[in-house]
């Protein structure tokens, strides 16, 4: 089971990397869009949702998803946010999800089952890239990774979000 007293706010996050990496999400986070739906959804929860988001600043994957994350905190004080490392928690990652990929965000009730997880990348992205060669897959990351497919994120975000709404 995962400990949220253990877990870290979004500034502690920061805190984790060097100065240049803390700098990359401090930018994307203000350079992040945020759709009307999206910010919708966010502030529709209304049931107790814990959130585990597993991330670390080094990664670009992560520093694209941790913009959403931070605004669904900023928007609802019923999400409560606790951000782990990775690792020691693999194995939790893959008996929870299949994979110990970051980022990972795991939504939790109060009673802490899990209702839905997001891993990595947006699952329309990742069916995109199934068939791909390697370049083709290189070229859709890196379009991932400077926000064209940003919109996708926050689709998914939404669905996942909707567990917690009466």
């Amino acid at each position: 089971m995962i400990d949220f007293t253990k877990g870290y706010s979004f500034d502690e996050y920061l805190e984790k990397g060097y100065e240049e990496e803390r700098d990359r999400q401090r930018r994307a986070c203000s350079r992040a869009e945020f759709s009307p739906a999206f910010e919708e959804s966010v502030r529709r929860v209304n049931q107790p949702l814990k959130l585990a988001a597993f991330a670390e600043i080094y990664c670009p994957d992560s520093v694209v998803t941790m913009s959403f994350v931070r605004r669904m905190k900023e928007l609802n004080s019923k999400i409560e946010l606790a951000i782990f490392p990775r690792s020691p928690f693999e194995k939790e990652l893959e008996a929870l999800t299949g994979s110990s990929r970051i980022p990972t965000l795991l939504f939790f009730d109060d009673a802490m089952i899990l209702k839905g997880s997001y891993v990595e990348l947006p699952k329309a992205l990742k069916e995109e890239m199934r068939d791909l060669d390697a370049g083709e897959r290189s070229a859709l990351t890196l379009g991932y990774r400077r926000g064209k497919y940003n919109e996708m994120i926050q689709e998914e975000l939404c669905e996942l979000l909707a567990h917690f709404v009466a």
